[in-house]
């Protein structure tokens, strides 16, 4: 569509210093170049689905291995890659997005019996569509069921966090069977063609992974038991009915996709100026970081400023035509880079 348009890219990057420069011309053909930093890593549109895992979500891999909760979740504007990035092809190895090399990932290394002595992983997916949550691993025949699905915090020595009672958990043995429930799940999602996407995502949605081993110590012997979640989101793109067009249940959609991305913004800079005040106790910090403004942000409460490592992946569009949209993104990604959070280990001998 860019190339029909007749459009030029005016994103570049410097993957060596990690900064990313976006070119705006104004009216009257004056040019301003904004540019970001701060970022962990940069990569662009040659960048192979397995370069992006390596430099972004397998580190948190490793991380919930020993017992750190992670949360990994792609922003941007609808049609710029979000779920091509999560999930990529699932019938093409050489394809496969974050969530099935992190399942792969996670089964390689559990498989190492000299290392582990036991192991349990169990996978969940919700959906937050129009501010309502549906399970999307429910059999077809107990779909009404999505009602009974509420969020909660949990206080009790388990402390799992905010999180969602009554979502289906369901064991896997092995990645293949991560990959086949993913594919059946997808086929509920809620997608739509809009003026920039074929199948533009409608709705928010978190895959799960939650992993119990009991690893061998090698030095004296004992056993470890510890147990962590990966959280992958793939977040419904931000979007203006200019650009996107649409029907009046389209606009719906929009007007509670974009609320909830704006709440999400608010979290984020609320998060900032936390971090820079350097004010992190528990109830300040829940009282001036807007976190239950939408289902999204409460649900990613422990990600953002919480217990969770985290990490975000912020997707870009190198059009003209998408210009406003890539630095709003850009601004987003950058801020939150500011934000502090404190990982625990949940593990026992």
């Amino acid at each position: 569509k860019e190339k029909a348009a007749g459009t030029v890219p005016v994103v570049h990057t410097d993957n060596q210093a990690k900064t990313v420069s976006v070119v705006r011309r104004s009216e009257k053909s004056q040019t301003k170049q904004t540019k970001f930093q701060g970022f962990r890593g940069v990569l662009t549109g040659f960048t192979s689905q397995k370069e992006v895992f390596e430099s972004s979500v397998e580190p948190l891999v490793h991380e919930v291995l020993q017992g750190f909760s992670a949360t990994a979740f792609a922003y941007g504007q609808t049609g710029t890659g979000k779920t091509w990035t999560m999930e990529g092809d699932t019938t093409n190895e050489e394809n496969y997005g974050i969530i099935p090399r992190s399942s792969h990932l996670i089964f390689d290394t559990l498989g190492d019996l000299d290392r582990f002595e036991t192991s349990r992983v169990t996978v969940s997916y919700l959906e937050i569509y129009n501010e309502e949550l549906f399970d999307l691993l429910l059999p077809v025949d107990k779909e009404d069921t999505h009602a009974k699905l509420r969020i909660v915090e949990d206080k009790s020595s388990e402390n799992r966090g905010v999180y969602c009672m009554g979502l289906t958990e369901k064991e896997v043995e092995n990645a293949d069977e991560v990959i086949e429930i993913l594919q059946k799940a997808e086929e509920k999602r809620r997608v739509e063609e809009t003026k920039m996407n074929k199948a533009s995502s409608r709705s928010h949605c978190l895959f799960t992974l939650c992993v119990t081993a009991k690893e061998i110590l090698p030095d004296s012997g004992r056993v470890m038991e510890r147990t962590a979640r990966l959280h992958l989101v793939d977040l419904a793109g931000s979007e203006s009915a200019k650009t996107a067009g649409g029907n009046q249940d389209r606009g719906r959609e929009r007007k509670n996709i974009n609320q909830s991305l704006l709440a999400l913004g608010r979290v984020i800079t609320a998060l900032q100026t936390v971090s820079k005040d350097g004010a992190y106790s528990g109830s300040d910090l829940a009282g001036r970081v807007p976190y239950r403004d939408s289902k999204l942000t409460r649900l990613l409460q422990e990600a953002l400023g919480g217990k969770s490592k985290t990490c975000i992946v912020a997707t870009c569009s190198p059009s003209e035509l998408a210009v406003d949209e890539t630095v709003s993104t850009l601004g987003y990604a950058q801020r939150a880079c500011g934000i502090k959070n404190r990982p625990t280990q949940n593990q026992m001998m």
